[in-house]
Order: C-alpha cells, then structure tokens, then sequence
C-alpha cells in the first residue's frame, strides 16, 4: 500500500527555525503561530537540534530556559529519498513523532515528517 512512497512525497518542506538563545516563551509563540509542533535550532548556518511539543511539556514552567538548554541534539534525521515504511519503521522503533528531513548533499534540514503526516496518508489511501 505504501511501499511506493518516498520520504519526500509526504513529508513537510520547510521547516521554522530558532536560534540558540530564543527563550522557551518565544519557542512556545513561535510553534502556537505557525501551528507546528516542532522548530529547528540553528544558529543561521549550522543545525544544532530540534525542540518538540514533549520537549516543551517537559520545561513549560521554565519559560526563561534557552533553546540551546531544552534541545534535543543530534535528532534522528533521514534522507527525502529514503522508503516511506524505512522512516515509519524508525519511527515506531525510536518511539519518535518527527523525523527531520536532511539534504543528501549538504548539512541542511529541508523538512520534517511527522506521524501525522503519516496518518493523514494513510486516512486517504484507505478511502
């Protein structure tokens, strides 16, 4: 059903950045604007780590708390060509709910995958 399904078929392009010093209150505005459960920190050219909705629920009373202070480091990333069912395979082995999308020819995020993402597929293909 899903085996012909490359990474970049369903995944986010783009994702929403902070810096290494943003506060956890202006992380916490920036993913309630944009309507996102994770950001990327990087400090504009390096990428240093991501912060997730879990990552948030864990500090939310520490909202002074810098982004470089809450990150997740070295997340599990995977390549846009990579098998849909290898990154769901991940996924569900890693109990993760992103999976940042990396650029095969530079250190760079180009997207994310969320099991929402996943989700959503799967409701279309069984309609």
């Amino acid at each position: 059903m899903i085996s012909k399904y490359l990474v970049r078929d369903v995944m986010k392009k783009g994702v929403v950045e902070v810096t290494l010093d943003t506060k956890l209150s202006d992380v916490i505005k920036t993913m309630a604007k944009y309507d996102i459960s994770s950001v990327v920190v990087s400090d504009g050219e390096r990428f240093w780590g991501i912060i997730t909705d879990t990552d948030i629920l864990k500090h939310y009373n520490e909202l002074d708390k810098t982004a470089e202070e809450i990150m997740t480091v070295n997340p599990i990333t995977v390549s846009p060509e990579a098998p849909l069912e290898k990154a769901i395979e991940i996924m569900a082995e890693k109990g993760i709910h992103h999976l940042y999308v990396k650029s095969p020819c530079e250190d760079k995020i180009v997207g994310v995958l969320s099991s929402k993402d996943i989700i959503k597929l799967f409701s279309n293909l069984i309609e």
